[in-house]
């Protein structure tokens, strides 16, 4: 104990750990669970690197802190006011009460409900876009009439995408493993997709999607595949970024983080990397020829598999404009004119799901 006495904090933490599962000495070499044998002077480094690499970061192996706090009994618990990650589907009509004193925005809202009729609210923290880009996909997959085939061309991309990932070097503070946790998280994707394919319901998907671990293990994915997208294809995604920034440096400050909301970039590096084709209908102040417009932007693949260039377009429309037609696309993510199926809102601090 008076030796205990005189070493470093951290090393009194890791000799008192082990001393309370009564191991007198310390090891030689530690085990973890998924990557060789790590002695002392390794893990140290290795707690050391942790604590000035993550120090102030919520990445992907460290989820925002919760909001919790300490009851009169001494019981942590969650406050009421804490929202859902996923609120119930509203009347769209209804947003016009978030603009009580903005009559700009609520016009473009009721041009908005000549296509849209519903809208799904996304708890307002950075990965609000993560959150509903994802459960709008599942909500999609559900009613897709060969949704199998649609599980295998996913899972085609994210392989892509897993190869591309083990091409690229990570700091061991991030990952231990890399190939090991990429891999243990697909298969929770996996298994998701697939409950969903085999008929899971759209009850039981919301519940699920209220939970808060899993969806943040499967957001550190899509942010995960977001950062490779932009990495491997350094070449088209360069001129977007920051001149002040590398490439490297724009994902560990604008990607990885958990608490940071998504770039333009981000958000069409994730659709690309999965071959999922997304809209996005923007609520701003949009003006031409004295009419108000409603901006979009389109991402999606030239092909309906998937495969192949994938190009973004951006269009505008009004109240004038002719409707589309409603009917989803068999099969495939495209609707039937050959638009995508899953369709955002974006506002200034929030991205909602839209139905049509």
């Amino acid at each position: 104990f008076h030796d205990l006495v005189e070493l470093p904090d951290e090393e009194k933490f890791y000799i008192s750990l082990f001393m309370s599962a009564q191991k007198k000495n310390l090891p030689h070499d530690l085990v973890r669970h998924d990557s060789m044998p790590l002695n002392k002077n390794e893990y140290f480094s290795l707690w050391e690197n942790w604590n000035q690499l993550l120090d102030g970061k919520r990445t992907y192996l460290r989820p925002p802190k919760d909001c919790r706090i300490l009851s009169v009994s001494g019981v942590f618990r969650c406050p009421d006011a804490r929202p859902r990650t996923l609120g119930c589907q509203e009347p769209l009509l209804d947003l016009v009460q978030d603009y009580p004193d903005n009559d700009i925005l609520q016009e473009i809202i009721k041009i908005l409900c000549q296509r849209y009729v519903h809208f799904r609210r996304t708890r307002g923290d950075g990965n609000y876009f993560y959150r509903a880009f994802f459960f709008s996909y599942l909500e999609n997959l559900g009613q897709m009439q060969d949704s199998q085939a649609e599980v295998t061309r996913l899972m085609e991309h994210v392989a892509v995408s897993r190869q591309n990932f083990c091409r690229l070097k990570w700091d061991k503070a991030y990952f231990l493993n890399p190939e090991e946790y990429f891999s243990s998280v697909v298969s929770e994707l996996n298994h998701l997709v697939n409950s969903v394919a085999n008929g899971l319901s759209s009850d039981e998907l919301y519940k699920r999607s209220l939970e808060e671990i899993m969806p943040l293990r499967i957001i550190s994915l899509l942010r995960l595949l977001a950062e490779t997208e932009i990495r491997n294809r350094e070449a088209d995604y360069k001129s977007f970024i920051p001149e002040k920034m590398n490439v490297h440096q724009y994902c560990y400050k604008e990607v990885r983080p958990l608490d940071v909301k998504p770039t333009m970039l981000a958000m069409r590096a994730l659709t690309y990397a999965l071959g999922i084709p997304l809209r996005l209908e923007i609520l701003g102040r949009d003006l031409m020829a004295g009419h108000l417009q409603v901006k979009r932007l389109d991402f999606f693949p030239r092909s309906e598999t998937g495969k192949g260039a994938f190009h973004m377009a951006q269009s505008y429309w009004s109240s004038t404009s002719t409707p589309e037609p409603l009917e989803l696309g068999s099969g495939n993510l495209l609707s039937s004119d050959g638009t995508p199926s899953l369709t955002l809102l974006c506002r200034s601090e929030d991205c909602d799901i839209l139905y049509r």
